[in-house]
């Protein structure tokens, strides 16, 4: 809808969302924004702070190193990471009416997560690489068993998100939705990623990184594989009231 705007350069209708006019009158607005925002990472610290007290001499140690432009995310900041962590809490719950409303289910998972490395024995598909259950203790082999008998598919990440969901899309998994396997940064791209290229989904956190994007010496990296399990018997459940 568009609106008129009179001599005061105010529109004749309510904006349609949101209204920051309602916080005060001009700089004020942005004082009260940073009350804000001190406020919700002072308690967004209080609850996960913890798990967070070695980033900000990693950012030190990022920011004077050299070699590494393209590597910016290297740099991300403690309340950074506390903004995006919230931010795929708040995607999954946004997400999930849709996401349940999609037949077709498929994990996306990251090459990090394997146990046996390089050694992996996955194979190729039409929809990217596929887990071979080469090792039963791997975090990826369980997933993909526990998807299996949930009817769902399960892929490594292609990098290149939107050409993965259209050829899962053009293939079996014509009504996707998708389960996300990935560190905070990368989860929450690939969740606005996924929302822009319309497939709805539900992110599940690696609980560390371990690859060589954050590791010298990488290392294979974990994930609650129980929380993948609750998702997908979750959805069926909701699916089986609609």
């Amino acid at each position: 809808m568009e609106y008129d705007v009179g001599m005061g350069n105010e529109p004749s209708l309510l904006p349609p969302t949101y209204d920051l006019r309602t916080l005060g009158e001009g700089t004020a607005i942005y004082e009260r924004l940073e009350q804000m925002a001190d406020e919700m990472l002072a308690a967004a610290g209080e609850q996960v702070g913890c798990a967070f007290e070695r980033v900000p001499a990693f950012v030190e140690r990022a920011c004077r190193e050299s070699g590494r432009d393209k590597e910016y995310y290297r740099r991300t900041t403690r309340e950074r990471y506390l903004a995006d962590l919230l931010a795929c809490v708040v995607m999954n719950r946004q997400f999930w009416p849709e996401f349940v409303a999609r037949r077709d289910t498929v994990l996306i998972l990251p090459d990090c997560l394997r146990r046996r490395g390089e050694e992996c024995e996955r194979k190729g598909s039409r929809y990217g690489a596929r887990c071979a259950v080469c090792d039963e203790s791997c975090a990826i082999g369980r997933m993909t068993v526990e998807a299996a008998k949930r009817d769902a598919g399960a892929y490594f990440s292609d990098l290149e998100h939107e050409k993965q969901f259209r050829l899962l899309k053009r293939g079996r998994y014509r009504d996707l939705s998708v389960i996300g396997v990935a560190c905070i940064w990368m989860l929450a791209n690939g969740m606005r990623a996924a929302e822009a290229a319309r497939v709805p989904s539900q992110g599940v956190l690696l609980n560390y990184c371990g690859c060589e994007h954050w590791l010298d010496e990488p290392c294979v990296t974990d994930a609650v594989v129980e929380r993948v399990v609750e998702i997908l018997d979750a959805k069926a459940r909701a699916r089986a009231t609609l």
